[in-house]
């Protein structure tokens, strides 16, 4: 599958520049890191640049001619890092393919381009129509034209445009779900590829409803299995279950298979940390996080930003009131995109929590002394948790992505990054968050580096050995 993905703000930034309210043509070109995976090649958008209006040549309602020496930077970027170029331009009369005219252009532009890095890789080209609809085409070493089959904003708004048939449902099934949220927005997550990390309190509910929304394909991670601890919320687990020790991801893609709805299924009864678990959740259009600890939430964090992915955190804390009570229960559903701010920006962990859960997954003796001498702090244990809470974050987390592929709430998507649900108050609000995360929009559309995801122990050596 030949993709690309590109973050909010990038999206808006080329609109904005392709549609000056003139109503002629103009062009943009990104700068794309690259995800590869089995089949599907992935461009990711790291950089824009806008071609100035004043220096293009000619500009009309249906050509534009622009002085190409202008990306040079880019190319001796592109080399230099084995990165992959895309142009884009628009179609203000809504000529809804390439012309003849885009034709001659690409030839033109692309042989150049694949003299300049000498490799085998395909680079990309693409319209944008006024209402800011997105198709396009790969061009590969050959300077032959493959079409794009996908195309993921990931903002606030989250659009996903595809350009191929691949659907399993049957409507019977989705009827009223398609009355709730359109039919299209149900033909939209049959053919997504989701990632649940996590499939406990509330990753369970998520996946519960995720199936019965008829998600094409889901990624469950998650390194424990059933005890009888966790048999009050773990959706689908049975005693047995618990007895015989099947792990998570076993008794949830078990429960998938029998509802019968044809959800694909890939499992990891492992830790996110993973080479192999980190690619395939690169291949997702959406990650959720149901994690308690910050490794994990990091990692996430991580990948998102790295290949462009939406994503949604959930957590839940209840608080004893030392005499054998609960004196306060939060639940919070964090939504991040890209190039935006992080869970590490927004508190939600910090890289000391960070270190210390590291250094106990890694080599817990070593971290007990440290945490004994303390040089690191504790990593808090698993708090108490139970059902009716979960599902309520889950529901609400669910929701919120279903109003960003189909936006139906009369507060404007980009106005909600965080809702909180204070259960002892009886009270649910929401949080936005200006600030970009200087950390993390470092890392933005990085794709494929090595090694991966900038973490020493994740060198494709390390994984290939």
């Amino acid at each position: 599958m030949n993709r690309i993905r590109i973050s909010g703000k990038h999206y808006d930034k080329i609109k904005e520049h392709l549609f000056p309210g003139d109503e002629k043509e103009a062009v943009a070109i990104a700068l794309c890191g690259r995800s590869i995976h089995g089949d599907s090649h992935t461009l990711v958008v790291q950089e824009v640049m806008l071609i100035p209006y004043e220096a293009c040549y000619e500009r009309t309602g249906y050509l534009v001619h622009w002085p190409t020496d202008i990306i040079v930077p880019f190319l001796e970027k592109a080399v230099k890092n084995n990165l992959a170029i895309m142009k884009i331009h628009c179609h203000p009369g809504w000529y809804e393919q390439f012309s003849d005219i885009d034709t001659e252009s690409d030839l033109k532009l692309f042989s150049s381009i694949h003299s300049w890095l000498d490799n085998d890789l395909p680079h990309a080209s693409c319209i944008m129509l006024p209402d800011g609809r997105i198709f396009g085409r790969f061009i590969n070493h050959k300077i032959e034209f493959e079409e794009t089959q996908q195309i993921l904003v990931a903002g606030s708004t989250i659009y996903n445009w595809l350009y191929y048939e691949n659907r399993f449902i049957d409507d019977a099934l989705q009827i009223r779900n398609m009355q709730a949220f359109g039919e299209k927005t149900i033909r939209t997550l049959n053919k997504m590829k989701i990632g649940v990390v996590g499939c406990s309190g509330t990753g369970s509910p998520v996946i519960e409803q995720l199936k019965r929304f008829g998600v094409g394909e889901l990624v469950l991670v998650d390194l424990d299995f059933i005890d009888k601890l966790n048999l009050n919320r773990i959706l689908s687990s049975t005693l047995d279950d618990a007895i015989n020790q099947i792990p998570k991801v076993n008794v949830m893609s078990r429960s998938i298979h029998e509802t019968g709805f044809g959800t694909k299924v890939i499992t990891f009864p492992s830790h996110i940390s993973e080479y192999e678990v980190i690619k395939e959740l690169a291949e997702c259009d959406i990650l959720f996080g149901c994690v308690d600890g910050s490794e994990g939430r990091h990692i996430l964090n991580l990948i998102a930003s790295f290949y462009l992915i939406p994503f949604f955190d959930l957590g839940v804390r209840l608080e004893a009131d030392g005499k054998g009570g609960i004196e306060s229960i939060f639940g919070s559903i964090h939504y991040l995109q890209p190039a935006g701010s992080s869970l590490l920006s927004r508190g939600q962990y910090n890289l000391q929590q960070l270190q210390a859960e590291s250094m106990k997954r890694a080599n817990n003796s070593a971290f007990q002394e440290l945490a004994q001498n303390k040089y690191l702090i504790n990593v808090n244990e698993a708090s108490p948790a139970v059902i009716s809470i979960n599902m309520q974050i889950a529901a609400v987390a669910v929701n919120d992505l279903l109003a960003r592929i189909h936006p139906y709430r009369n507060v404007a998507n980009s106005e909600i990054d965080a809702t909180r649900i204070l259960f002892h108050e009886w009270t649910m609000f929401h949080e936005s968050f200006e600030n970009d995360c200087e950390y993390f929009s470092k890392m933005t559309g990085k794709g494929d580096i090595e090694p991966l995801l900038n973490t020493p122990g994740l060198s494709y050596d390390k994984k290939a050995a």
